[in-house]
């Protein structure tokens, strides 16, 4: 099938408007979640992002570089984690903001996490950033002054199977509503990685094309800090879209060397997201050139924010934005323009392998919204 006629396909490419749409959201909504943040008073304050599958992966996206711009800690907890122990991640005395990231919203771990914390947590205050205004969470912020429902785009709310705007905007979101005092500024990196990405689009169509078209049994997504979040997202994409086809695992550069190294063989392709910290790149760039010394027939796909002679010789497929003003910023928002390359390889793979990407589970063991799911009384 052609991929470009999946719903999947829309919700990949319209992503840069919706990444400037999020900036005015933010922005609307700023000074009244100002407020709220900053009336959660106590000397034991901590952020905690949840959500299960790809909106756990937001929080594990964002967490360390909002933790090295402010001094409240920031930590990323699966809700599929608070809710078989909650006792390990709700402490009682504690002063915490749960940030529950969801596109539907209806999963049941995401409602039970709520309902714990409040149940657990003297001092409990609640920001969704949801996708659905009709979905559970969403209803459930109407009901106390402690919540503060942050709505995304409603065509965030993706119909395709997998997530891909939900994720992204929800990235966006996080980010900037914990940095808000640099709004403006953060907000207009979002806006220029979303025009450069635009501007770009067919390009990167046509780079996802070649790698799709690899014989490859095996696919590997590389990534450090922000982008290792980012490596997971994409490396679960790749099992979504093609119907476990085609398997995916994801690492950072240097902790790839540590066991994980064992999947690779001649079908295997690694896709390298390259930082834009010159420290990080030259321990990525190890890696790379002991790629090459080590010949076989792996692939070795490298993204890249500027062009890079050195980083080119040492891989196969080389994409690069070729981007000054991309190359010097933070990576989280650098990374954004690879999410975009990262969801339509698996796209065009699926399509390739005769899958409906919009439905590549069809005899339902895996769904949309998570089924089956039985939540338990928490008793202690």
């Amino acid at each position: 099938m052609n991929f470009k006629d999946c719903v999947t396909w829309k919700e990949i490419a319209q992503q840069p408007g919706i990444w400037k749409e999020e900036v005015s959201i933010v922005k609307e909504n700023i000074e009244a979640l100002g407020k709220f943040i900053e009336g959660v008073k106590g000397n034991k304050v901590k952020v905690i992002f949840t959500g299960a599958g790809s909106s756990e992966f937001v929080g594990n996206t964002i967490c360390s570089y909002i933790n090295s711009r402010i001094d409240i800690e920031v930590l990323s907890v699966p809700t599929t984690d608070i809710v078989s122990m909650p006792e390990q991640y709700l402490d009682a005395d504690a002063d915490i903001i749960l940030v529950s990231c969801a596109r539907s919203g209806n999963s049941p771990e995401s409602v039970a996490a709520v309902e714990l914390a409040d149940k657990l947590v003297k001092n409990i205050h609640h920001i969704f950033i949801t996708c659905n205004k009709d979905g559970k969470l969403a209803k459930i912020s109407e009901t106390g002054e402690n919540k503060y429902l942050l709505l995304m785009p409603e065509r965030t709310n993706d119909k395709g199977f997998a997530m891909t705007g939900s994720f992204s905007s929800m990235v966006v979101a996080g980010v900037l509503v914990l940095l808000r005092k640099d709004l403006d500024v953060l907000g207009e990196k979002v806006e220029y990685v979303a025009s450069l990405v635009e501007r770009n689009l067919d390009k990167i169509v046509a780079n996802a094309e070649i790698v799709a078209d690899l014989d490859i049994e095996r696919i590997v997504y590389l990534g450090d800090g922000t982008s290792k979040g980012l490596a997971e997202e994409i490396a679960l994409k790749v099992l979504e879209l093609t119907g476990g086809k085609l398997a995916s695992f994801f690492n950072t550069f240097l902790g790839f060397r540590h066991g994980p190294k064992s999947i690779v063989n001649d079908k295997t392709a690694i896709v390298c997201l390259m930082s834009n910290n010159p420290y990080t790149r030259i321990y990525e760039l190890d890696l790379l050139k002991e790629f090459k010394n080590e010949g076989g027939k792996k692939q070795i796909i490298v993204l890249d924010t500027v062009y890079d002679e050195e980083v080119k010789a040492n891989s196969n497929y080389y994409f690069s934005y070729e981007d000054a003003k991309l190359g010097e910023m933070e990576d989280i928002f650098a990374s954004l323009s690879y999410l975009v390359y990262g969801q339509l390889i698996s796209l065009i793979k699926s399509a390739k392998l005769g899958i409906n990407p919009d439905n590549p589970c069809p005899t339902g063991e895996v769904n949309r919204v998570v089924k089956g799911v039985i939540i338990h009384e928490y008793n202690k």
